[in-house]
């Protein structure tokens, strides 16, 4: 397992990040950035929330700490 830090050191892994979450949200990639919070697009609720955890999780083979999860605010925060 390697951190999360390191998973998204490179530009390329940042911007297939940003791929993922939006096929998860089903929005277009240019309406997302690292400032993109919460509840900022409709299409972020709680269940695609815990989706963009798992999906992340699955692409990247990181592990985010259950405690971690809710202070993942902005799409920013799943990358630091």
């Amino acid at each position: 397992m390697i951190s999360v830090a390191e998973a998204f050191a490179d530009a390329l892994t940042r911007d297939e990040f940003f791929a993922l979450a939006a096929r998860v949200f089903g929005v277009g990639r240019e309406s997302l950035s690292e400032e993109t919070a919460y509840g900022s697009i409709p299409e972020w609720d709680s269940v695609n929330h815990l989706r963009l955890v798992m999906e992340t999780e699955k692409a990247f083979g990181v592990r985010y700490a259950l405690d971690r999860i809710p202070s993942l605010k902005t799409l920013g925060d799943f990358l630091a």
